[in-house]
């Protein structure tokens, strides 16, 4: 999975990096703004790419002492440095450029140029945004693409997807823009292109931030959760449950926690009463029970939610059992 999001980023930024520079190009020979303002999104998309690559470098780093849960958070760290990118070169540098040229109007020549390199860039954005949504399409399983988007953790793929989708749609505003420029010879709607590709930057750049804020911030993963309760709840053994929490530390990292407590019977399953009466030998049996069954629901919860790595379950047995003997071990953290 990590390879296949590192595929996506780089066919990004290798189609970014050849958009930018051709229309860079045209806007000099054009005077068009609502070029120039392309160029600085695909300045700012190619720029985001190397932040997204560096992110998933950095994760990729063993844990360490200080970093016991590893690095995966960098990949969130970086794809906000990324929407952040977006933000300020593409939305306000767009905005900005796109109101000088309404208020400044001149005449827009040799359109064929534009209107060419809208064309290729098209075809180049557009490729790279198909490529990214079948690679969406089949990682989301049955769940719906916008759902997917909402709950995945997959920060960098998507911020990829949504460039590319923002630069689609501004290139078909910026194609409008300078054709009509063009026609009625003055550089107004070109401007006007140019400040609404601006805000179609900002609201993707909004929306990243939001996201990589959220993952950032110890969000839980509300899908594991769901699957995790009804394991809970389905087991046999399992008497009740609570402080079911789930912390996402990378896109194939979550971890889970949570308090247990089994059915007396389970606990007690197969006790003679030879063993009842040595507490030593009682206590024992108890233990390897408890922990028998912590090992079925982790298996449980490691098969349905492959991405949970570290599971940390703390078993409390109710009073009455433990009233049973003298004293029981204390509430043990297994994981």
């Amino acid at each position: 999975m990590e390879d296949h999001s590192t595929k996506q980023i780089v066919l990004a930024f290798f189609g970014n990096l050849m958009v930018a520079v051709l229309k860079f190009i045209v806007a000099g020979v054009s005077g068009s703004a609502v070029m120039f303002s392309e160029g600085l999104h695909s300045v700012a998309d190619t720029a985001n790419q190397l932040f997204l690559l560096f992110g998933i470098k950095r994760a990729e780093r063993p844990a360490d002492e200080e970093h016991q849960f590893g690095f995966g958070k960098e990949r969130f760290f970086w794809s906000l440095i990324a929407a952040f990118g977006i933000l300020i070169i593409g939305s306000v540098l767009s905005i900005q450029r796109g109101a000088h040229a309404i208020t400044h109007p001149e005449e827009i020549s040799h359109i064929q140029w534009p209107l060419l390199v809208i064309v290729l860039s098209i075809l180049i954005e557009g490729y790279t945004l198909l490529v990214t949504y079948k690679f969406l399409r089949k990682t989301k399983g049955k769940a719906s693409l916008f759902r997917y988007i909402d709950d995945s953790s997959e920060t960098a793929v998507i911020t990829v997807f949504f460039e590319d989708m923002a630069a689609v749609l501004g290139l078909l505003i910026a194609g409008v823009g300078v054709t009509l420029s063009y026609i009625l010879h003055t550089s107004l709607y070109d401007g006007i292109a140019s400040v609404v590709i601006g805000i179609l930057l900002g609201f993707v750049a909004i929306f990243l931030v939001n996201k990589n804020k959220e993952l950032l911030t110890d969000q839980s993963h509300l899908v594991i959760n769901k699957k995790v309760e009804a394991i809970f709840v389905s087991h046999p053994a399992v008497e009740k449950y609570h402080d079911l929490r789930t912390i996402i530390f990378g896109p194939h990292h979550v971890v889970v926690v949570s308090d247990v407590e089994f059915k007396e019977e389970f606990v007690y399953e197969d006790m003679d009463q030879n063993l009842k009466e040595s507490q030593k030998q009682y206590t024992e049996h108890v233990i390897k029970k408890i922990g028998l069954l912590t090992d079925q629901l982790e298996h449980q919860i490691r098969t349905v939610c492959p991405e949970v790595k570290e599971i940390y379950l703390e078993v409390e047995q109710d009073h009455t059992i433990a009233s049973k003997k003298d004293k029981l071990s204390e509430p043990q953290k297994i994981s």
